[in-house]
């Protein structure tokens, strides 16, 4: 009798073990909540040559959009109007460099979009002549 009392105990406590790992919260691994932000919004150009950083901070990948966006073939950059980015995608959070390459003729604006899956935010590049 007390050995069918400790198999059973012993059957009942193999069981709870199995029940107990086998649960799992239903949510998919895949899709993380995450934030996108940058370090800077805006920067701002005076002079050919000069560069500035900004850091992209997210966890997966990203890239850049913007009217006129041309990539290089083989390079991870771009150039856009007069400016040239350097990564032109990446993974994680990112340092970017961005270099003026000509020289102003006039003052304008370019909308710099940086898209992930789920998110984009602009980050603002302004040539300003003297």
């Amino acid at each position: 009798m007390k050995k069918n009392m400790i198999l059973l105990a012993g059957l009942m406590l193999t069981i709870l073990l199995c029940f107990a790992s086998s649960c799992s919260k239903d949510e998919d691994s895949t899709q993380v909540n995450e934030v996108l932000e940058v370090d800077q919004s805006e920067l701002t150009f005076t002079q050919t040559g000069e560069s500035k950083e900004f850091t992209v901070l997210y966890a997966g990948e990203w890239y850049f959009e913007a009217t006129g966006l041309e990539g290089y073939y083989g390079l991870d950059k771009a150039d856009v109007k007069d400016f040239t980015i350097e990564p032109a995608s990446g993974k994680g959070n990112t340092k970017v460099t961005v270099t003026l390459k000509n020289d102003l003729t006039e003052s304008y604006d370019v909308a710099l979009k940086v898209v992930t899956a789920n998110n984009q935010l602009i980050v603002k590049l302004k040539a300003v002549t003297n």
